[in-house]
């Protein structure tokens, strides 16, 4: 994701950095040891600046990057204008670090890619927007170098890890998702997977949503409490619904390494379970829903107006804990019920929908920091408009942590023509903003065997 300085100005390429110079730096004493250059080696850098090869050696000597620090490459820079330092002479001594900054703007786009999507898609196209969103994000992604494997990886923002507080220095708190034993022992690709892998936060049982320090763990609201964040002790048993560790009933919550917990990989279960989903998910035909997920906005769906002819409209958002390996947003809803409807006109894709298993389905989840309720409705009607069947969910809490699936089947409705699918979210505290339930995956579809989906369907 981030770090400081893997370029402190506007962006400077390796290419731009081996540039020779016009300039002529007509200085008479080294100004890093500021002692005269008379009779004293000296080296030119392509930036034009001169200085005693000796103090250029030593200081990229000492600027070697480490695992007790991010990663700054700022002792690799001229002191005067701040341009890497490259000179034939130097070679033996930037060629590492050179690649390893390379590396790092790969990383630096795989972040903006998941944090800005919409902007980096953008940006693709347009040179100098693209080199304006990678300062962006050299300037404030932080990145560590792993004390397993020695590779580069994200560890959260500069504007925690410029707080000391919370800084680790020893090699074993530095490592990547691939080398890490808490990841190990619950994913089984754990560099591949990262994306799906789901924390506890250090202090508290709460899933995780913040990553500082290379290697910590935060929930928002721990996070928020930076740096005076106190360990929450686990309630324990039954009490507790999140993961425990093998033979512990409760969560070592608090400062230590020893309170980092891996819940799960989001991935390894999904595929792990996916020939039992087989199993008992009904085959049918594909979903009818248009936007199902908020991909395209709101499009396909209206809010439902109240007695006043109100209404409060569910709201996109970027997915935090994704579900899947494709969705990338989801519906969230705000302090007050929201809603909003979609119809699928039924009688356009099922030839006769008198005679079709319907499924409506959607999957809900809410925030660690603020309950959540969720509900879903299916009403059936007729070619003139008229209700003929109306089902729904029980008002429901929305789970922290992870997606529920909520699920309602209409058996045959004689004189069925359409179908409409509802849902409701609220937060359960009245918070100003987007603090509800969510919601993703909105469904609709027939059930039946796969091979009778060509007498069922139009066109099929």
């Amino acid at each position: 994701f981030f770090f400081m300085c893997v370029c402190c100005r506007s962006i400077s390429t390796l290419a731009s950095s081996k540039m020779t110079s016009s300039f002529k730096d007509n200085s008479t004493e080294c100004a890093i040891c500021f002692e005269p250059f008379d009779g004293t080696e000296t080296i030119t850098l392509t930036c034009g600046h001169r200085w005693h090869t000796a103090c250029v050696k030593q200081q990229l000597q000492s600027a070697k990057p480490n695992t007790s620090q991010r990663l700054l490459f700022s002792g690799y820079r001229c002191a005067k204008c701040k341009a890497f330092c490259d000179h034939p002479d130097l070679r033996d001594l930037t060629r590492k670090t050179d690649e390893l900054r390379e590396r790092v703007d790969a990383l630096v786009e795989e972040q903006l890619k998941a944090d800005l999507p919409t902007a980096w898609e953008g940006a693709r196209q347009d040179r100098d927007a693209k080199a304006r969103l990678l300062d962006e994000g050299r300037r404030n992604y932080a990145f560590y170098l792993c004390g397993g494997c020695d590779e580069p990886y994200f560890g959260g923002t500069v504007e925690c890890a410029d707080l000391q507080q919370g800084e680790l220095i020893a090699s074993e708190d530095r490592l990547c998702q691939a080398c890490s034993p808490r990841t190990q022992e619950i994913c089984q690709h754990p560099f591949e997977h990262g994306a799906y892998h789901v924390w506890k936060c250090r202090y508290c049982c709460n899933p995780a949503t913040f990553l500082c320090y290379g290697n910590v763990h935060f929930c928002k609201p721990c996070h928020d409490r930076i740096p005076n964040a106190q360990a929450i002790p686990c309630v324990g048993g039954a009490c507790c619904t999140f993961p425990k560790p093998t033979g512990q009933t409760t969560h070592s919550n608090g400062s230590s390494r020893e309170c980092e917990q891996l819940y799960y990989c989001a991935w390894c279960e999904s595929s792990s379970s996916r020939d039992a989903f087989a199993q008992h998910e009904s085959t049918g035909s594909r979903n009818f829903i248009v936007n199902p997920s908020g991909e395209e906005g709101t499009r396909g769906w209206r809010p439902i107006l109240d007695r006043w002819g109100q209404s409060e409209m569910w709201q996109v958002e970027n997915m935090e804990l994704r579900v899947d390996q494709h969705t990338q947003t989801n519906f969230v809803s705000s302090y007050s019920w929201a809603s909003m409807m979609q119809t699928v006109p039924l009688h356009e894709y099922v030839r006769d929908p008198s005679s079709v298993q319907i499924e409506v389905s959607a999957k809900f989840m809410g925030r660690s920091d603020c309950p959540s309720l969720f509900f879903m409705q299916t009403v059936v009607k007729d070619s003139n408009g008229r209700i003929l069947h109306r089902v729904g969910t029980s008002q429901l809490s929305a789970p922290a942590g992870f997606w529920e699936k909520a699920n309602l089947t209409i058996d045959p409705v004689i004189g069925a023509h359409e179908v409409s699918m509802i849902v409701y979210g609220k937060d359960s505290r009245f918070w100003s903003g987007n603090f509800g339930s969510k919601v993703c995956h909105c469904s609709v579809r027939v059930l039946c065997d796969e091979d009778e989906l060509g007498n069922i369907l139009i066109g099929e």
